[in-house]
């Protein structure tokens, strides 16, 4: 179990949170992210793509706390190997040491991978 505090110098800092993805028939689902060890926020979530997209429809990246969606990356149809993209807006829902990030990778016809970049921000052990 996390401590329920951390060091000071941590509060306010932003961490990355770098997690692989893919949008292949066999390989789509949503999936949940380990706890994190401190309360945070999610201030940005962003794309590349390490494998190009099929050209046939946009993909979406979505992530979520429960059933609360924080933010949706939109991949465009053909995205090429490096290509990336970002959410246009992410909500200010905190989580809490014993929340997990879900993540869903949707796209209606399969093909392509890529990695997700979520930056978060350390909030206090303690609500204010």
């Amino acid at each position: 179990m996390p401590s329920p505090f951390y060091p000071v110098p941590l509060i306010g800092s932003y961490q990355m949170i770098t997690v692989p993805f893919s949008l292949e028939t066999s390989e789509k689902g949503a999936f949940k992210l380990a706890t994190l060890p401190y309360r945070c926020k999610v201030i940005s979530a962003k794309t590349a793509m390490t494998k190009a997209a099929a050209a046939s429809d946009d993909a979406t990246i979505t992530i979520k706390k429960s059933s609360t969606t924080v933010a949706t990356v939109t991949i465009t149809a053909s995205a090429a190997i490096g290509d990336e993209d970002a959410a246009p807006s992410v909500t200010e829902t905190v989580f809490e040491t014993s929340d997990q990030i879900s993540i869903t990778p949707a796209k209606t016809t399969a093909g392509g991978r890529g990695m997700l970049y979520l930056t978060v921000e350390v909030l206090p052990s303690h609500q204010s």
